[in-house]
């Protein structure tokens, strides 16, 4: 008889433990359960938009939004897929299913019919940056005449349909700094970290500023987007955000925002 009560004391132990485990578990049955069915979440991210996300020499994506998915993936347990593609193609594919979540979009009005959002993790203004031979631009309107870029399907492209001004349309960010630097531009309107990155690293330094007054003509929060509807999935990422606020993501910042 003692056999079997030293078995039935270790099955009590076990148990314990694994309720224990089940206590510790940040995520609920559902979407433990979602993860374990789905497999890797598969998170569309940028080429080219540094610092938030973009590719190095070696091919491989970095940036703010790489690194917070990367730390939610760990502290929630789940694994984790990148597919480098343009802004536009990452929403195209999204609304296929192609993709489960992106690296971090606005979610804008015009979004939110077909995508729901996470809470908000990092806050970036839009402004206007001119080429240096351009002048008297201070708002959006000053734009109405001018040779004026954005990123396909970028918020830039948004803003400048509902002021009535239709740009040259660009796959990279990029792309358009330099176009910008280069003359054949006249203006862009981009989020800021952005073109002040491409503009230092594309050595426009002297053939790019804003325009005057710095003036910003939208301010919103990057957050992450998941198809209409994927209840299960936007819980996870909240709940991710969440175990990322305060430090972890302050450091995440300071390591790519100098």
């Amino acid at each position: 008889m003692k056999w079997l009560f030293g078995l039935t004391a270790l099955l009590a132990v076990v148990m314990v433990a694994a309720c224990g485990l089940d206590e510790q578990d940040p995520l609920g049955r559902q979407e433990r359960a979602w993860v374990k069915e789905h497999g890797p979440v598969k998170v569309g991210v940028h080429q080219n938009y540094p610092p938030f996300s973009f590719l190095e020499q070696d091919g491989k994506p970095a940036g703010i939004c790489i690194d917070l998915w990367r730390f939610m993936a760990d502290k929630l347990k789940f694994k984790v897929q990148f597919f480098p593609l343009d802004m536009q193609q990452q929403q195209d594919d999204l609304q296929a299913g192609r993709l489960d979540s992106l690296g971090g979009i606005f979610p804008l009005a015009s979004r939110k019919a077909t995508m729901d959002f996470s809470a908000p993790y990092y806050a970036v203004s839009t402004s206007i940056f001119v080429n240096i031979q351009t002048k008297n631009v201070s708002k959006l309107a000053d734009l109405a005449a001018l040779k004026v870029g954005a990123v396909q399907g970028d918020s830039g492209q948004t803003i400048c349909a509902a002021g009535g001004i239709k740009p040259q349309l660009f796959t990279g960010y990029g792309d358009a700094v330099l176009a910008l630097g280069q003359g054949r531009l006249q203006a862009i309107v981009m989020d800021e970290p952005v073109v002040l990155y491409y503009r230092r690293k594309l050595g426009l330094l002297d053939k790019v500023e804003w325009a005057t007054g710095r003036p910003v003509v939208d301010r919103n929060d990057l957050a992450l987007p998941v198809k209409k509807g994927n209840a299960v999935l936007l819980r996870i990422l909240n709940k991710g955000l969440a175990a990322a606020g305060g430090s972890e993501m302050q450091r995440i910042r300071e390591r790519w925002v100098q």
